[in-house]
């Protein structure tokens, strides 16, 4: 019998080859592949559990963290304003978040102005300056009797400079941590 010829019909070599490929292809596909299981390690000892870290340790934490966050923590504000930035905001959370963390910490707080203005009008804008970021702390949580406010006014300049760039640096609030006796 002629290959080429099957029932009467003529098939091309490429199909037969394929043909048979597929034959090997399926026929392949419906073993199953011998598992060989992987070789058995020695039992190795289990290393003992790190102990737990005492409370005391937390705490540390808790007050490196908050110490990291105040200092030089510095609130800066527009010309002749008290409003705070929704980038003071975003500080003064994370601000709020160790405090609530750390229960007996307080916090002082000292507006600043530039030198433009009379010094009552400068130590009266200080004032609101450092009450409106106690203020929104104390929306956060942070109770009230944890937080100082003091305004220096024009008194404690960062730079003493009659520029528009010192201007800008002296329009704060800094925080710190409350010194206590």
């Amino acid at each position: 019998m002629d290959l080429k010829r099957i029932k009467g019909k003529e098939l091309p070599m490429k199909r037969l080859i394929l043909a048979v490929s597929m034959l090997g292809v399926v026929g392949c596909a419906t073993q199953k592949a011998a598992v060989v299981p992987p070789a058995a390690e020695p039992a190795k000892k289990a290393a003992p559990a790190p102990a737990p870290a005492p409370a005391a340790a937390a705490v540390d934490q808790k007050q490196v963290d908050l110490d990291a966050l105040l200092k030089g923590l510095v609130i800066h504000f527009g010309f002749d304003a008290a409003d705070l930035t929704p980038e003071s905001r975003t500080r003064l959370d994370a601000l709020a978040d160790a405090l609530r963390a750390n229960p007996k910490a307080q916090i002082r707080i000292a507006g600043n102005c530039d030198e433009l203005g009379t010094v009552e009008y400068n130590l009266a804008l200080g004032q609101k300056r450092a009450d409106a970021v106690a203020r929104y702390l104390v929306t956060l949580g942070v109770a009230g009797s944890r937080v100082d406010t003091v305004s220096y006014g024009e008194e404690k300049p960062i730079d003493s400079r009659s520029t528009e760039e010192a201007y800008t640096a002296n329009r704060r609030a800094e925080l710190a941590p409350k010194q206590t006796n």
